[in-house]
């Protein structure tokens, strides 16, 4: 090739590259979206009680679940399951376990890459007082937008 044919071969791939990246120089930017979110409640949970809340995610996202709770000085421990597991199960260790928050920092949470499935979320109240409190399940996944 020439160097002509070199310029005019490398001048049109620089303007398919700009038309391709949106023409007028604007690039994507990145929005995250709230695809599905679930809340629930529970009170009166006794120390060294178990709180169990079933929910379905309906795609794939990133999910991200936040337990709050009253009181500071108690601590409650986070333990995500299949729906199969129960109580006596999650105990024995004999459950598929997803993600766990055994922290002492409240509020609790998990926070995990996921697809379409559905979840057991188990609340244990280690104390030391009977508490109340909310669960609040958000699954966004990233958008771009010009």
């Amino acid at each position: 090739m020439t160097r002509w044919e070199w310029a005019l071969v490398l001048g049109l791939g620089m303007e398919v590259t700009v038309t391709g990246c949106g023409g007028g120089g604007s690039l994507l930017t990145p929005t995250h979206v709230v695809v599905f979110q679930h809340q629930a409640e529970f009170t009166d949970l006794e120390r060294f009680h178990l709180f169990a809340n079933d929910f379905t995610v309906p795609e794939s996202g990133q999910l991200r679940i936040t337990v709050d709770w009253t009181l500071a000085s108690d601590d409650l421990d986070l333990t995500l399951t299949n729906p199969a597991c129960d109580a006596t199960a999650i105990i024995a260790h004999a459950c598929k376990v997803f993600a766990t928050d055994e922290s002492n920092l409240k509020p609790a949470q998990i926070s995990m890459a996921t697809t379409a499935t559905a979840y057991r979320l188990f609340v244990l109240n280690r104390g030391p007082q009977t508490e109340s409190g909310t669960i609040t399940v958000t699954v966004t996944q990233t958008r771009f937008s010009p």
